[in-house]
């Protein structure tokens, strides 16, 4: 088991259980809604304030405290227990507001995204919300919690979209078993939203067209592994592919234009690894042209110690084959 996947075990006391799609469990314990269950949720999306969270798919941000925002009428939530997620809707977040990173310090981000409004969050973000409504609690005055789960209760999740509160799925915990599968199926579902917005970034790209400049051969010189042998950076731009030559993985970047820059998203190995889960080091390439020359960086190959002359402007200018 992963580290995240032990840290949700340890962060959330309460969840719901993931099966596979053609699984007797799925059928008999998750159901899908299409219902508008007429909650106000928007009054506890800034009772608890938000913290970075990674998973294999992605990053998001969710509600600080180890049961989320419990049970508390007299502060705001009348509702039950329950757990905010904060999906960003645009897969570049993380790249659009490095400016609050700082290495593996994202303080200054959470307090960005504490400032937020509702209306702001609302725009920003995906916003699933899971409780266990009130009628599931029983009070234990004396205890560290105020409230515990009866023995049989049921957790719905909802979405905001289309301008309301939906109910999307519910999940009925009657037994020891299912209730330890609570926050596998948790950590499932953070996956599978966090991927979702990864293959909706990727099918919107991959339909935009880029100019036919764009099509050619970019060659770097890598010179600093051995003395006197060159080895080469070759990134080769078609109509009908894109892929760094020197790999055994071909068509698996994906080319997006930005006026004179293009960058290019590898798209199936994206998230594979840590310099891909934060999604900091992405796009693996960005070309620039510059009249009739073009310049290449990589945040994710180390030019900078394969190259032994130091970088122009915008990058290492690109080889042109004689």
């Amino acid at each position: 088991m992963k580290l995240f996947q032990y840290g949700l075990l340890l962060f959330f006391a309460f969840s719901i259980i993931s099966c596979k799609d053609n699984s007797p469990e799925k059928k008999e314990d998750v159901y899908h809604h299409n219902e508008t269950k007429k909650l106000n949720l928007d009054k506890i999306l800034k009772i608890n304030e938000y913290i970075f969270k990674s998973s294999e798919s992605g990053c998001f941000f969710t509600t600080s405290y180890d049961d989320g925002t419990v049970y508390d009428p007299e502060h705001g939530n009348d509702l039950g227990n329950l757990v905010t997620f904060l999906i960003p809707k645009n897969f570049n977040f993380f790249k659009k507001h490095s400016k609050y990173i700082n290495k593996d310090d994202y303080e200054k981000l959470e307090k960005y995204v504490n400032k937020l409004s509702i209306e702001e969050l609302k725009k920003a973000f995906d916003i699933y919300v899971l409780l266990v409504d009130k009628k599931y609690l029983v009070a234990t005055p004396g205890y560290d919690s105020a409230y515990k789960f009866t023995d049989n209760y049921q957790t719905d999740v909802y979405q905001y979209r289309n301008n309301a509160w939906e109910k999307i799925e519910s999940f009925i915990v009657d037994s020891d078993e299912k209730h330890t599968k609570e926050t596998e199926w948790r950590y499932d579902f953070i996956e599978n939203k966090t991927k979702e917005t990864q293959i909706a970034f990727f099918d919107s790209i991959s339909k935009l067209k880029i100019d036919d400049s764009w099509y050619r051969d970019y060659i770097l010189l890598l010179d600093s592994y051995e003395p006197n042998y060159n080895y080469t950076y070759y990134i080769k731009i078609s109509k009908d592919s894109v892929y760094i030559a020197e790999r055994a993985l071909k068509d698996l970047l994906v080319p997006f234009q930005n006026e004179d820059t293009l960058f290019l998203y590898h798209k199936k190995n994206l998230l594979t690894g840590s310099k891909y889960i934060e999604n900091k080091q992405i796009p693996e390439v960005k070309i620039v042209k510059v009249k009739d020359k073009y310049y290449v960086t990589s945040e994710v190959f180390d030019l900078k110690n394969s190259i032994s002359t130091k970088p122009a402007k915008y990058g290492f200018l690109n080889y042109e084959m004689k």
